[in-house]
């Protein structure tokens, strides 16, 4: 899991760490880690002010934030 790496697209980032992760079976905290490390700073800044109930909720929220993040840099390249 440590190969798949974040290139500019969160869903396919998420896919295939979902993917993997029916395997080896990562949950929680740990789980979470292996999402954010991979996660421009950028992106995960706006995160930082907010607590989240349970790692399911970071991480739709860290979905997405990402995503608007690369909605924008879309945006600006048009």
């Amino acid at each position: 899991m440590s190969c798949v790496k974040y290139h500019g697209d969160i869903a396919q980032f998420f896919h295939e760490m979902k993917n993997l992760n029916i395997h080896a079976k990562v949950t929680g905290i740990a789980w979470r880690i292996m999402i954010e490390d991979q996660i421009p700073d950028d992106a995960l800044l706006p995160l930082a002010l907010r607590e989240y109930g349970d790692v399911g909720e970071s991480l739709e929220a860290v979905r997405t934030v990402t995503r608007a993040e690369e909605d924008f840099r879309e945006r600006k390249t048009l």
